[in-house]
């Protein structure tokens, strides 16, 4: 951002000297042109020099110090409005950047309610085939429960360990499947 500032300063004064000189040249000519005229309109009326009496047209250096016043004024004008111009780019460039963001948001979220949808139905069959089991579990627990209480013995109870990284790869894959096949259907 700092380079674009240096550029612009240095584009402003290379166009303010620019314009400088441009006007000093524009201006000499002006002079000889109208010098010329003069000349011109004083043979048209048969007069010469001598018969007559004027004042001659003469830039000095306070007209040149006052143009190149109105020059500096013009290029502090342009600065400005180059300062304005960046400022209005910036603020289009961030409603831009913002409204890209919230196309994606909007984008994203039918997709996120798409797996979500089909990530329910997984859940739901797996509640399903889980239950029975569970039941059975329960009776069999049940069952021994009642036994220890007649018997009054020790009950061995054997664990073992879920990997819940595979579940959740399997989850993955259903998941992948469902997706597949929705836009197979497609």
């Amino acid at each position: 951002m700092a380079g674009l500032k240096k550029l612009m300063f240095l584009a402003t004064v290379a166009g303010a000297a620019v314009a400088g000189v441009s006007y000093i040249l524009k201006y000499k000519e002006y002079q000889r042109e109208l010098e010329g005229d003069f000349g011109e309109f004083d043979a048209e009326l048969g007069e010469t020099a001598s018969d007559r009496k004027y004042t001659e047209l003469r830039s000095t250096t306070d007209e040149f110090v006052t143009a190149a016043k109105d020059t500096a004024n013009s290029a502090k004008g342009m600065a400005s409005a180059a300062k304005e111009m960046i400022k209005d780019v910036a603020s289009i460039i961030t409603d831009n950047v913002s409204a890209a963001g919230d196309v994606a948001k909007d984008n994203a979220k039918p997709l996120f309610d798409k797996a979500k949808s089909s990530v329910d139905p997984v859940v739901d069959k797996a509640k399903k085939a889980a239950g029975p089991i569970i039941e059975k579990a329960k009776e069999k627990f049940d069952k021994k429960s009642k036994k220890e209480a007649d018997e009054n013995s020790d009950i061995e109870v054997e664990f073992y360990e879920m990997d819940s990284d595979e579940d959740k790869k399997d989850l993955a894959q259903k998941i992948e499947d469902i997706l597949e096949s929705n836009t197979d259907k497609k």
